[in-house]
């Protein structure tokens, strides 16, 4: 099932104040558009002591954004509205796109409004013609579409991390490839103290040496394998 009819079936039986589907909907679109050619990553973010919560769009750290941390973009809310924070802040909800989608907008149109709120070029200042994630992208943002999937099937105590803050430790601890140059990351799918680690270039750390993006590109659906990580999961 793609992401966007699995969206409009989450979209029959939940709301966007309920689960976080939208929020991650919309995250997919910028990560499927911004990822690999503007260096540009959503981020699941969870700052109690701040008081927000939802994905964060952050600049990837590469030889053309820098090494260095860099402002966020903006975020999702939980709920899935936008927040653009060069000209607001958080907790705003600049662009309440949650209401569009109770509304019965069309999830095209919500996010045709998401990405120009966010007022990003269409092309970037400079290439990234040279940085992995440009030539590894595709695998990312199959990590990111299993995420997705896995996000509208489950809601918590089934929870998804992909920031560096939260990925670094297992991937440090699991991942001998973990001091490559710009590492692409990892996401920790969870369910109490049970992990499923899924790196950004499709490997599965840990408890096997299985490799998602081989499986995708030989004909297994996204789909498919986020009911593997579930499965996993719950056993």
């Amino acid at each position: 099932m793609s992401v966007d009819l699995y969206f409009e079936y989450w979209r029959k039986i939940k709301s966007s104040e309920k689960s976080w589907g939208l929020a991650w909907y919309l995250a997919y679109g910028f990560c499927k558009r911004f990822y690999a050619s503007h260096g540009i990553v959503p981020h699941v973010i969870c700052k109690e002591g701040m008081g927000y919560y939802g994905i964060q769009l952050d600049y990837v750290r590469c030889s053309v954004n820098g090494k260095e941390y860099k402002q966020a973009l903006g975020r999702l809310t939980a709920s899935g509205d936008v927040e653009n924070w060069r000209i607001g802040g958080p907790g705003d909800h600049g662009l309440e796109t949650s209401q569009m989608c109770t509304a019965g907008v069309t999830i095209a149109q919500i996010l045709s409004q998401a990405i120009k709120y966010m007022n990003l070029p269409a092309m970037p200042d400079k290439t990234h013609l040279n940085c992995r994630h440009k030539r590894w992208g595709a695998s990312y943002e199959l990590a990111f579409e299993i995420a997705t999937i896995f996000a509208f099937r489950n809601d918590p105590p089934f929870k998804i991390w992909n920031h560096l803050y939260n990925t670094e430790r297992v991937i440090k601890e699991f991942d001998e490839k973990a001091d490559m140059k710009e590492h692409p990351g990892a996401f920790i799918f969870s369910l109490y103290d049970k992990e499923f680690i899924l790196t950004g270039d499709g490997r599965v750390l840990g408890q096997s040496r299985d490799n998602l993006w081989d499986r995708y590109m030989l004909g297994e659906s996204s789909y498919t394998l986020c009911l593997e990580i579930e499965q996993y999961l719950l056993r």
